[in-house]
């Protein structure tokens, strides 16, 4: 069952996300037509700032590798919980990250 979450936004404002789970926690509040809508108090910015630490191993990791690739490309998709979790998901397939690794080749025959 999907039930729509009201998420903040740290300037002002707020965004509707349907998230799949029940919430727990936040309180509930009708809106027209009858929908339930919960509301967190975390702005979404907050929560997206927990991803910061994962970009960044990935990107040391790579970054540190013998032959260091000149470009870096690594996906992966965000699923926000309704109890204000943010979840690194499955997006196509059973991976959760996808990384693309490019070297250019040099003039010299690299």
């Amino acid at each position: 069952m999907t039930q729509l979450v009201e998420v903040p936004l740290a300037e002002g404002g707020s965004i509707l996300v349907e998230v799949d789970q029940a919430v727990a926690e936040p309180v509930v509040r009708g809106r027209g037509g009858g929908v339930d809508v919960a509301q967190l108090t975390e702005p979404l910015e907050a929560m997206l700032a927990g991803l910061r630490p994962t970009a960044e191993a990935v990107l040391a990791q790579l970054r540190g590798l013998a032959e260091s690739p000149h470009e870096i490309e690594v996906e992966f998709a965000v699923k926000l919980t309704a109890d204000a979790r943010i979840v690194i998901a499955h997006a196509g397939g059973e991976a959760n990250f996808r990384i693309a690794l490019r070297w250019a080749r040099t003039a010299e025959g690299g």
